[in-house]
């Protein structure tokens, strides 16, 4: 078993990487713990609403942040976290290995949600996916669906029309709900919009050739080869059972002013937490947050 660590931080996205930056700023022994340091924002084509840049991929501002990262060279395992025990100290448990601090943060993020519809297996990675910024140039001239509303939604069909023949948007709502300036662009493309629309069953033979979805009760099929669902997330928080407590939607409940859950020491923040706003900017700030309150309690 290693040594015992001041913290350990486990997520790289936004908040776990502000976390780091400043903890080990404040010479704080920490270890980081992470097999991603991209994030869901790497996943985000183009980015408009991060301060002191007008314009940004989310792949080149996760590199950006990580770059900043590791100039403090931090101590990283790219590892999986299978499960934290509490005792004297929180053990860690990873896939490889286990180790031990005097305080956690937790920000693990979220994954992708899935329909949980028929042929949605079968076809994943095969005409089926969950990240336009990763498959989108693989179907080029090509016709394909986007499958969920909202901002992200909204996004991902525009990320799509640049390489696709033809973009097919299908929203189970009355309405496309999402900013007005993305519903312009949306229109302005030529995405097509179907409403009320269900999908219903992913079809094709070793890959995806047409979806099927129920609109006002009546079954429609459409021919596409990729199809890419945006219907929102859920926080990643298995490993950690009864340490925390959480909300209706299985987010972690913290402290809003330090973000300490339930357990002394053990921190949460980003999209994983209770907070109402996920956005990048209030993942940075949780990340500070967690930090500075880590630091508070390790001096205590």
């Amino acid at each position: 078993m290693s040594d015992i660590y001041e913290l350990i931080i486990i997520g790289g996205g936004p908040a776990g990487i502000t976390a780091g930056i400043y903890s080990l700023r404040k010479r704080v022994k920490t270890l980081i713990i992470s097999k991603d340091f991209r994030g869901q924002v790497a996943n985000t084509g183009l980015i408009e609403n991060w301060p002191g840049e007008e314009s940004i991929s989310g792949v080149e501002l996760m590199e950006k942040f990580h770059s900043h990262l590791l100039s403090y060279n931090p101590k990283i395992k790219e590892e999986e976290v299978k499960e934290i025990k509490k005792d004297d100290y929180f053990s860690v448990i990873t896939s490889e290995s286990e180790y031990r601090a005097k305080s956690v943060i937790i920000a693990t993020g979220r994954k992708p949600r899935k329909l949980g519809v028929p042929g949605e297996e079968k076809y994943s990675g095969k005409g089926v996916s969950y990240c336009a910024t990763c498959d989108g140039p693989l179907f080029s001239n090509k016709k394909v669906a986007v499958i969920g509303g909202g901002n992200a939604g909204l996004e991902t069909a525009l990320e799509l029309s640049q390489y696709a023949l033809k973009v097919t948007l299908l929203e189970k709502g009355e309405e496309v709900s999402g900013d007005e300036i993305l519903l312009d662009r949306v229109n302005k493309k030529g995405v097509e919009v179907i409403k009320k629309a269900k999908v219903k069953e992913f079809k094709g033979e070793d890959f995806l050739k047409s979806l099927t979805y129920l609109k006002e009760g009546k079954e429609e099929e459409i021919e596409v080869e990729g199809a890419f669902i945006t219907i929102g997330s859920i926080p990643i928080t298995g490993f950690l059972k009864d340490l925390v407590d959480y909300n209706k939607r299985g987010e972690i409940e913290i402290d809003l002013y330090t973000c300490e859950t339930k357990t002394k020491g053990l921190f949460a923040g980003g999209d994983v937490s209770s907070k109402r706003d996920k956005q990048i900017v209030t993942a940075t700030g949780d990340g500070c947050i967690m930090a500075l309150s880590a630091y508070n309690h390790l001096r205590k």
